[in-house]
């Protein structure tokens, strides 16, 4: 849903009394302002204040153990996780501008003839201004529907981006920050800019890849070493992965192997926990955005897959 009034209009349908809502951070200052309009419409509210990482992250038996109607989950798409309660998603676009940027920045991008536009969900509206700008420069432009629209990429799934790789010189990514950008530059091997809309500015990738890079190189040298191993395993609905194969694979390797199952993963939950390596079997994200926050070395179950046999 793209509007406040559809949600209230789908609530109303199902003839919701209570709703849950769930959101991610960077709604969380308008938030209370979206909840008094739902109350207006005789709708009572509860907030979900936990981390919401994404549409993998339903609260759905917590939401019924307080009696709601429906989650109304805010700034995703369905994930195609299955639930007997009602959810309602709010896609939450931004209404942005790129062309300032393009103009401003368009130097950083006027040797590569061929790119390949990608956005997180927030920005991908934005996408038809970029390709009609870059078309007039005499670029050609990609783009592919992987997810509900054409170009968008998650955090953990950017598949509209690796399947025109073979097409392009380069990606640009509309989004904020690098979280979705550096999502798809760790998997491709092409030359990936974020155009910034927080910074307003297009921003070259290629530093903070290598860096990465050289990380997840050494961490696999040290997977290589360990005796010990944590396997990382969450409860989130959408982002459980049965460990028993890996376990029974490193076993048959002498590995002595360790299960850690819990909610949200945090670095301060494994403190104390004596083990040489992690594995973690959860959102990929762990591995990357959090992978220097960690004291003992972690991969995501997906880099190392490999080296078992």
């Amino acid at each position: 849903m793209e509007s406040l009034e559809e949600v209230i209009k789908e609530l109303k349908k199902i003839k919701a009394k209570k709703v849950l809502i769930q959101f991610p951070e960077g709604l969380k200052i308008k938030i209370q302002g979206i909840g008094k309009k739902i109350e207006e419409n005789g709708i009572k509210v509860i907030y979900w204040v936990e981390n919401t990482y994404g549409a993998c992250d339903l609260p759905i038996e917590e939401a019924k153990r307080i009696k709601v109607d429906a989650i109304l989950h805010i700034g995703h798409t369905d994930f195609g996780i299955k639930s007997n309660l009602p959810v309602i998603y709010w896609e939450y676009f931004y209404d942005v501008d790129p062309i300032p940027i393009l103009e401003k920045d368009f130097e950083k991008i006027k040797n590569f003839k061929k790119i390949g536009i990608v956005g997180s969900l927030q920005y991908i509206k934005a996408i038809p201004k970029v390709k009609e700008f870059l078309k007039k420069k005499g670029i050609e432009v990609y783009t592919k529907k992987t997810e509900k629209y054409e170009g968008q990429i998650l955090g953990c799934r950017v598949n509209a981006g690796l399947m025109i790789e073979d097409k392009v010189d380069c990606f640009l990514v509309l989004s904020s920050a690098i979280f979705h950008a550096l999502g798809l530059a760790l998997k491709v091997r092409k030359k990936v800019f974020v155009l910034d809309f927080e910074r307003n500015e297009i921003r070259d990738l290629e530093k903070i890849v290598k860096k990465y890079r050289k990380i997840i190189a050494w961490n696999l040298e040290k997977f290589k070493e360990a005796r010990k191993i944590g396997i990382l395993v969450s409860s989130k609905i959408g982002q459980f992965w049965g460990p028993e194969k890996i376990v029974e694979k490193l076993k048959k390797k002498g590995k002595e192997v360790y299960v850690f199952y819990m909610n949200e993963i945090l670095p301060e939950k494994i403190e104390g926990l004596k083990v040489d390596f992690l594995i973690n079997t959860a959102c990929p994200r762990i591995g990357i955005d959090d992978i220097e926050r960690y004291k003992i070395p972690i991969l995501n179950i997906e880099e190392i897959i490999g080296h078992f046999d």
